[in-house]
């Protein structure tokens, strides 16, 4: 840093921007006095044996307290460029200047192409701060620098990067909610959906200049993670678009471009960190030539969805527009202004880019209700068509399926007693009265036979039902179900004909026979029912199956009780 003093220096207009075309070996302090060498006007070109330019910010009735310069250190203007600058503070008669600095010197702020130096400090009250500027190519360089507020030393972020650090922390749910729907739906767009938000959270830490708050990274590779975080992004939302978009409303040409615009977006990425930084202009035009082909592509690929009145496509529209409208201002511009008319929207970026997350999370939840709706629907469809093909469609009790499939599972919650139930001459029902108060008649049946938690009624066909059992009192249990068969019967024919039952029954200890299935058992019963046809029906034959033990071994004996 380096002071000069000087006599008053000539008055210049209050709050006026104004510059200087001047050789290396001059000094502030001699141009400060010359007010002839000064122009306050819009300069239109560079004079030939121009070696630097001075620029003078002057404070008088400014609102800035704290001085300093904001420097866009990025530009696709290859001719606006400049080998390093000097920053000088006026105060009365006193000059302070700073050392010289170049680009590679400073750290962003935020956006990242943009870094503020504060300007030096002066004893007395600060009238203009000069930026002298070495080997400039144009004269529009000068537009690359421009005097505000610097935040305070003590800040750790300015303003736009704290809202950027919480817009970074509310899209990072978003991306995990899509890795949560890919694990219940097994499809692909969750997945692009969460890709999408983890880029767009870099590319707003990018944007706004936190990377360096968290790491020690280059300007270069800040450059680079933020041309390319974009050109990612929009590839991976367009994939997301066409694994998104509902099959049957999407034809293959608009699922096709959409994959080509994808394409297109990661080569102009490429192209524009490979040589953007080094050709300059003719790489920012073909990179914004390239983004018009790219929208019009994606407007091209969406027209047909809509018109098929996609649900997921307006959801999609929804969301890409604010980036849509702010992508072709960029692209206009810079297109048909040569980059003359710049338009820097980063805080509507940051917004534009946390509405597209939000309306596409919404509308992957949507999906997601939908398809959990229909997934409910179909599981729900097929239980009920399981559980019919389960019944008996004329009792509504269970048919002998359930018994056959799952006499394991259930003699393992304790169901180990079984009892046959066969309706005595059922036939002469059916020949008296016909088959409709037959039927009748076994509908009642089946509802006198109660099942409950601890008994399931089957009709095993005909007139045969049969009954499965657990905890105690088989016996009782399945005696009073079938001294109900006279009564319900009764009632069904609505005249006092007498209809009994026989039944043969197997009670079975829980450890007894645990190599039998279900066809074991049902031969037992069945010949119990047997012989109490045989004996004169309506009555009950059982015997229960237990296991003996003694002290030195286990013997198994049969032992049956006749009723």
């Amino acid at each position: 840093m380096r002071a000069e003093t000087f006599t008053a220096p000539p008055a210049f207009p209050s709050a006026s921007v104004c510059h200087a075309a001047v050789t290396a070996s001059e000094t502030v302090k001699d141009i400060v006095l010359d007010r002839s060498r000064w122009s306050c006007d819009t300069p239109g070109t560079l004079a030939d044996n121009a070696q630097q330019l001075l620029l003078r910010f002057d404070l008088r009735g400014s609102a800035i307290e704290t001085p300093g310069l904001l420097i866009n250190s990025h530009t696709y203007r290859e001719i606006d460029q400049f080998a390093r600058f000097q920053l000088s503070s006026i105060s009365g008669q006193e000059v302070i200047t700073d050392n010289w600095l170049s680009l590679s010197d400073l750290t962003p702020t935020s956006p990242v192409w943009k870094t503020r130096v504060v300007a030096p400090p002066v004893s007395g009250d600060l009238e203009a701060v000069v930026v002298r500027i070495d080997a400039p190519t144009s004269a529009g360089v000068i537009d690359r620098f421009e005097l505000e507020d610097t935040a305070p030393a003590a800040m750790l972020a300015n303003a736009d990067q704290l809202i950027a650090a919480v817009l970074c922390g509310l899209l990072i749910a978003p991306a995990l909610f899509g890795l949560g729907y890919f694990r219940v739906l097994r499809t692909s767009f969750p997945i692009y959906h969460s890709l999408y938000c983890l880029l767009a959270v870099v590319q707003v830490a990018a944007l706004a200049g936190l990377l360096p708050l968290m790491m020690d990274i280059s300007r270069t590779a800040q450059i680079i993670i933020l041309h390319m975080s974009f050109d990612l992004i929009a590839a991976t939302s367009t994939i997301f678009a066409a694994s998104f978009i509902e099959r049957d409303k999407i034809n293959a040409l608009s699922r096709r471009m959409l994959y080509g615009v994808a394409t297109l977006a990661v080569m102009l990425g490429l192209m524009r960190v490979t040589f953007g930084l080094t050709v300059g202009m003719p790489i920012a035009v073909a990179y914004y030539a390239g983004y018009a082909v790219f929208l019009g592509g994606l407007a091209f690929a969406l027209i047909h969805p809509l018109r098929c009145g996609s649900r997921a496509t307006l959801f999609l529209v929804l969301s890409y527009l604010p980036l849509i409208l702010i992508g072709t201002a960029r692209v206009g511009l810079a297109l048909l202004t040569e980059f003359e008319i710049r338009f820097h929207a980063v805080m509507l970026q940051h917004f534009a880019l946390s509405w597209q997350v939000v309306v596409s999370a919404l509308a992957v939840a949507d999906r997601f209700m939908l398809i959990k709706r229909d997934r409910d629907s179909a599981r729900t469809a097929a239980i009920l068509m399981e559980r019919a093909s389960e019944r008996d469609v004329l009792t509504g009790v269970y048919n002998r399926r359930i018994i056959t499939e799952r006499y394991e599972r259930l003699r393992a919650q304790g169901f180990t007693s079984l009892a046959l139930i066969d309706l005595d001459h059922f036939k002469a029902i059916n020949d008296t009265f016909g088959h409709t108060a037959g039927d009748k008649v076994l509908c009642a049946v089946a509802k006198a036979l109660e099942p409950d938690s601890e008994t399931v009624v089957i009709r095993m066909g005909g007139e045969e039902f049969a009954l499965l059992m657990r905890g105690r009192g088989a016996f009782d249990r399945a005696e009073h179900r079938r001294r109900m068969v006279p009564a319900a019967a009764k009632a069904a024919l609505g005249n006092d004909h007498l209809l009994t039952a026989s039944m043969g029954l197997v009670e079975l200890q829980a450890d007894a026979m645990p190599d039998a299935d279900f066809a074991a058992l049902y031969e037992r019963a069945d010949r119990l029912l047997y012989e109490a046809k045989n004996t004169g029906r309506d009555r009950t034959v059982s015997e229960r199956v237990k296991v003996f033990r003694t002290r030195k071994s286990v013997n198994r004996r049969e032992r049956r009780v006749a009723a």
